[in-house]
């Protein structure tokens, strides 16, 4: 009768990694893929695949990049990292849901336009002053609470999705 009486549905838990800059988190996937010949990086854009294809293979590495949609199953030995937020949590709660996550490892940087919207460069400003090096990461249950803040907010204004090839089209069709 009331919403205030359902229960929350069950959430799977993000863990967010943030870097500063896009490249510093490009060059800790190329870390990650040289130590972990089972990582399946996902992105949830085209523009964003390519990005990270391309970066691999400056460096000679053939670990997959997939994009979210060609997701049907994941397989245990598999090690799944995805390399941005889709920024609306409902959508990204969903797939991990019909995949069976029990936890979802997602690498952000602050120059993302889902960080931009949200003050994202003066996060940098301020971290740079507390003397933080680009290549550190960001990680704490509030950085997570922060950015699922965010898309309840982005979720709040979005009447109807309009879909797109990269974070920047998506913000300017949507937002």
């Amino acid at each position: 009768m009331f919403s205030i009486f359902k229960r929350k549905e069950s959430q799977v838990p993000v863990k967010d990694n943030v870097w500063m800059r896009k490249k510093s988190k490009w060059d800790a996937c190329v870390k990650m893929a040289s130590a972990q010949a089972n990582a399946v990086f996902i992105a949830w854009f085209p523009a964003t695949q390519t990005e990270l294809a391309t970066h691999f293979s400056t460096y000679g590495i053939n670990n997959s990049v997939l994009l979210a949609t060609q997701l049907t199953t994941a397989r245990a030995e598999e090690l799944i990292i995805f390399v941005e937020h889709y920024p609306l949590s409902h959508t990204e709660q969903a797939l991990f849901k019909k995949l069976g996550f029990h936890q979802v490892p997602v690498l952000s940087s602050l120059d993302e336009p889902l960080f931009s919207l949200f003050g994202g460069e003066k996060t940098i400003q301020l971290m740079r002053k507390m003397g933080m090096k680009e290549e550190e990461i960001i990680a704490h249950p509030m950085i997570n609470r922060a950015i699922k803040n965010a898309q309840q907010k982005i979720a709040s204004k979005v009447r109807a999705e309009v879909k797109a090839d990269s974070a920047v089209d998506w913000f300017s069709k949507n937002w």
